[in-house]
């Protein structure tokens, strides 16, 4: 059954597909018999005029045997009309409230990491030093990098990361915020894209004494690199919040059957087994993370799955039972398993 809704301002309810264009432009009174031009059967459709409201009604002869109920159909239409335009206006509003919501944390996560790049400047080079400087200033901050290599390599790479996040966070927002996203599928090589994302946290993984191993062979996958980016991203970037410090990251890959899979091995805060489906819910922070304060906005796990799952791909989480206590944390050794589809 397909039918339209409208008044004369605007279509308020519409459920046909662009091939019923056609009939619905030719119909022009309240009962007529037609083959339908999408699956080549006899119909009955009509069109009719009730208060401000116009109804156009396409069933099969099954669903409408006689005129008579035909007519009964649109009357239903009509009468149920007020709820449907309520159902229509709430997921509305909820929409329009969840774009909403995105695009603030998307703001307020570009200004957090505009901020840490400022600070990140000005903690290698104060602002003071510019005045102070004004008239050989490129010398100045020639000198100062030739002279502080250290400081200042440290100070690029945090710039580095926190560009590369703001991309991810403008990604983030293009490909998996829309319907039917625009993918460009091409195959890649599964460890460069890992270790493309990995530099941007370098310098954070050796702040907490984070040895990396990678598996050593080249696997190529097809899949769209810039949402499976993403993905590593935020993976990368929970490993970091939630690892042990001192303790070893370890990725590994095997093929079994028509999958790839990619486990990031390590000693992370300590997972609940209640917690796992959770985990990819937007907002939801793991009860260790937030007793260890180390929890953040809870997006992480569900941007994982979401770039993931437009990729045919998926993750999964498996946490460990034991629990090993350090600094006052509970830890256990983790894995999040990544799953792609072989490619031919």
């Amino acid at each position: 059954m397909k039918f339209i809704i409208s008044n004369e301002e605007k279509i308020i309810i519409d459920s046909t597909e662009d091939k019923c264009k056609s009939c619905v432009d030719k119909c022009i009174s309240e009962n007529n018999n037609v083959t339908c031009p999408i699956y080549s059967d006899n119909r009955r459709y009509g069109v009719k005029q009730i208060n401000n409201k116009k109804i156009f009604l396409c069933t099969t002869k099954k669903e409408a045997k006689t005129r008579k109920l035909f007519d009964e159909k649109i009357n239903v239409l009509v009468y149920t009309l007020p709820a449907i335009e309520k159902i229509k206006n709430e997921a509305i509003i909820e929409a329009k409230s969840e774009e909403k919501n995105n695009y603030s944390k998307i703001v307020h996560n570009l200004k957090t990491l505009n901020a840490q790049s400022i600070q990140s400047q000005y903690k290698f080079i104060p602002q003071s030093s510019f005045a102070d400087n004004h008239s050989s200033l490129q010398n100045f901050v020639k000198n100062e990098i030739i002279t502080r290599p250290d400081e200042a390599t440290i100070a690029f790479l945090r710039l580095a990361k926190n560009n590369a996040h703001m991309k991810t966070e403008f990604s983030t927002h293009e490909k998996l915020s829309v319907e039917s996203p625009n993918l460009s599928v091409q195959f890649h090589n599964i460890k460069s894209v890992i270790l493309n994302v990995y530099h941007s946290f370098n310098i954070d993984f050796k702040s907490k004494n984070i040895r990396l191993n990678i598996f050593e062979d080249d696997n190529y996958i097809k899949f769209d690199y810039e949402t499976v980016r993403v993905a590593f991203y935020h993976l990368f970037l929970n490993t970091y919040s939630y690892i042990c410090a001192n303790s070893n990251l370890d990725i590994e890959i095997y093929v079994k059957d028509t999958n790839v899979f990619i486990d990031f091995c390590m000693l992370s805060l300590h997972i609940n087994e209640h917690e796992k489906s959770k985990l990819f819910d937007d907002g939801y922070s793991g009860e260790n993370a937030i007793k260890s304060n180390t929890n953040s906005s809870g997006l992480g796990m569900g941007l994982i799955k979401k770039a993931l799952t437009i990729n045919n791909a998926d993750i999964e989480v498996i946490n460990g039972n034991e629990k090993i206590k350090r600094n006052e944390n509970l830890y256990s050794k983790n894995i999040f398993r990544l799953q792609f589809e072989v490619s031919e």
